[in-house]
């Protein structure tokens, strides 16, 4: 499973990353990236720039995948409280 992420740079630009967790490599892997519409790849990125969207995408992913996370054992823990109420009726 891919996700984006959107930003604007401070000068402007807007960013637009399909990213990934490896679980090969236990890390986040830029998929495909565009600035302003237009290709362009990670490598060409300074290393600043590289490592502040790699701290976005990291914050990204976790607030992602803990929503995911929250929304399936919300979903499971209300299936097992309307069966517990229903074994009690």
């Amino acid at each position: 499973m891919s996700y984006i992420y959107e930003w604007k740079v401070s000068n402007g630009d807007k960013v637009l990353v399909e990213y990934c967790w490896s679980t090969k490599d236990n890390c986040i892997k830029v998929v495909e990236m565009s600035v302003n519409g237009k290709f362009h790849r990670e490598t060409w990125m300074s290393p600043e720039g590289r490592a502040t969207m790699m701290d976005l995408l990291v914050e990204d992913y976790e607030s992602k995948t803990t929503a995911d996370a929250s929304s399936i054992l919300s979903s499971v823990m209300g299936s097992e409280n309307a069966r517990r109420i229903m074994d009690n009726a």
